[in-house]
Formats: C-alpha cells, structure tokens, sequence
C-alpha cells in the first residue's frame, strides 16, 4: 500500500508537466500572430497614404494647377483689356483738349468766309446797281420800242445770271437779287404781253425763298450746343429701386391682425422679399459709361466738322453711331439721354446740301419772248 501510495504521488507531477508543456505549445501560434497584426495594420495603412496621395496627386493637385493657370490668364487678360480702355480714354481726353480749339478755329474760318462772301455779293450788287443807273441813263433817249426790246434784253440776261449764280455758285440770296431786277424791267414797261414772264419770275422768287446758305453752320452750331450740355450732365448709375406698399390697420381690427403686423414689420426689419415685374439685367461699370459718354462726344464732335464741311454722308453716318449709343445706353440703364435722342433726331432730319429746284421758268420764257421781238424786228 506504501508503495502504491508513493506511486500515485510519483505520477501525478510528472502528468501536470506534460499539460503544462501542451498549453505552451499551443499558446505560441496565438502569441506570433498576435506580434504580427499591429505590422500589418501598418502595412496597411502606409498602402492607403500610398493611395491616396497618387491620387491627390493625379487628379486634385493637377486640377489645382490647370485652374490657377486659368485663373491667370483670366487676370491677364483683364489686365489687357483695363489698359487698352486706359489708353482710348486717354486719347479721347486728348480729343476732348483739343476739340474746342478746332471747333473755334473751324467756325472762325467759316465766318469768315461767310463775311467774304457777302462783301463780295455786296459789291456785285452795288455794280449792278450802278450799271443799271447807267443803262436807266441812256434809255431817256430811246424811242418805245427801243426801250421795249431793251428792257426784255436786259431782263434776260439778268435771268440768265440769277440761274448761273443758283446752279454754278450755289447763291440763292443772289440769284433772288438778280429776278427782282428783271422783274422791275418788265414792271417798268407796264405791259400785259410780258405777265407771263413776270409770272414766271415770281414762281422762281417762291422756289428760292425757302433756301438757306447758312444752314450747315446753325447745325454746327447746334452740334457745339449739345456737346457743352452732355459734358457738363454726370452720367452716374444707380442701383434698382424697389418699392413696396404696405397697407395700414385699422384701429379696430382684432388683436391678432396687430400683432401679426408687427411681426411681419419685425421681420421686415431682417430679411425681405421683394418681387419686380422687369428682368433682372447685368449693371453696368462705370469705365464702361464713361467710355460710351466719350464715344459720344466724339461722334458728336465728328457730325459738327462734317457739318462745316457739308459732307451730309458722314454727318449722318456720325449721328447714327452716337443714337446707337444711346439707345444702348437707354435700354440697359437708366440714364437720362432720352432728350438727347430727340435733339439728335431732329438734326438728322436737317439738310446740310441745298435742294435746288430743277430749274428755273424765267430764263426760258424770257428767251422765247425775246427771240419773238427780234423775228418782229427783222421783218
């Protein structure tokens, strides 16, 4: 029994090393796969940085660069196009300087012309005047049918003058001159043969009475006028005015309806909602309404000189560049050019040429009775 005892006692340690040995051995894969996971955790994280900066890179960064290149030239050319607008108004304001000297001189001239002409018209008349006298001189000593056929000679030849002075020289004022003395010819024989000449020398009278030489230089001059008064109006936009109607509570309406427009006029105070019938449009700057003001003079300043030099095509080419402008301006702002306009169509419905009748009746009749005295004579 001692042995057995001993035995028993011997066995037991040695089966407890051998359970101790077996949970060794199987605790060892468990503890290098636990060593291993925090690497690859690792591992896989570095792959996703690795990831996600190739595609940072690839499309986030590239895309960064292609805008920022975009948004300089963007830069760039605005740049550009600030400059050039710098450089065209500051050759417009040159323009500008220089515009009121030419004007001055260019009207200067003119008058002067004008005055040359009128003395020298003076002149003429004063000759012919004298002439008359003279030729009025020698009549006294003429028989009546002498004085007759002279009369109707003289009244002719001044016909045939005024027609020249109309058609070659463009001289209405003197051309009426000359049928007012072949009228007083025919008036001094008292004869009522020569009504139809006299008849046809009045209707020519009328056809010059409406002419006016002068009428470039009142355009000119109206052309200056309207210029001083758009360079002295400042052109200022405005932002879009709202208005908005509120109707008032009656003092005996219930408390609710107070209260509820109290806070609606609270609320009012903080955000509002307005509607406006007209379509929203883009304002516009104000170095492009500057720009357009002195595009406008210059038209204007382009209209007056070929007003001085009657060039009527480009008189009108320059005053429908600058209505153009204005209508422009008119339908995207709210400027007030609208009695600008109407002065500006009024003068484009002025004639800069004279519109000369097609001809003159007088010389003709006055040919024809004169060539019927001379058969007369002859027979």
């Amino acid at each position: 029994m001692a042995q057995d005892s001993q035995l028993a006692e011997t066995t037991e340690p040695t089966v407890d090393a051998t359970d101790d040995t077996t949970a060794s051995t199987a605790a060892a894969p468990q503890r290098r796969k636990a060593s291993l996971l925090p690497w690859l955790v690792i591992v896989v994280l570095l792959a996703v940085l690795a990831v996600s900066g190739w595609l940072g890179y690839r499309y986030v960064y590239q895309d960064l660069l292609a805008t920022n290149a975009q948004l300089q030239t963007t830069s760039e050319q605005q740049q550009q196009q600030l400059s050039d607008l710098e450089r065209e108004l500051a050759n417009l304001a040159q323009q500008q300087k220089r515009l009121p000297n030419d004007v001055r001189e260019q009207l200067a001239d003119a008058t002067r012309e004008r005055q040359r002409q009128l003395a020298a018209q003076a002149q003429e008349l004063s000759d012919l005047k004298r002439a008359v006298q003279g030729v009025q001189a020698e009549f006294a000593s003429l028989d009546v049918s002498q004085a007759t056929e002279w009369r109707i000679i003289e009244a002719r030849h001044l016909a045939e003058r005024a027609n020249n002075k109309l058609y070659i020289d463009q001289q209405p004022t003197a051309a009426m001159q000359l049928l007012e003395l072949a009228d007083s010819h025919l008036a001094a024989l008292n004869n009522p043969a020569f009504q139809t000449a006299r008849q046809a020398i009045n209707d020519d009278k009328v056809a010059l009475q409406g002419l006016t030489t002068d009428a470039h230089l009142q355009v000119a001059m109206q052309l200056s006028s309207l210029r001083q008064q758009l360079q002295q109006q400042d052109w200022q936009l405005r932002a879009p005015s709202f208005s908005v109607t509120s109707e008032t509570t009656p003092a005996d309406a219930p408390w609710y309806t107070h209260l509820q427009d109290n806070a609606q006029t609270l609320f009012n105070q903080l955000v509002r909602i307005e509607h406006r019938e007209q379509p929203i449009q883009p304002q516009l700057s104000a170095a492009f309404v500057a720009l357009a003001k002195q595009r406008v003079l210059l038209q204007l300043q382009l209209a007056q000189q070929a007003a001085l030099s009657q060039s009527a095509e480009l008189y009108q080419t320059s005053l429908q560049e600058a209505q153009d402008l204005l209508a422009q301006l008119a339908s995207d702002s709210e400027l007030p050019v609208q009695s600008l306009q109407n002065a500006l169509g009024k003068l484009a419905q002025q004639q800069l040429v004279l519109e000369l009748p097609t001809q003159l009746r007088s010389p003709t009749v006055l040919n024809r009775i004169a060539a019927n005295l001379s058969a007369g004579a002859a027979q």
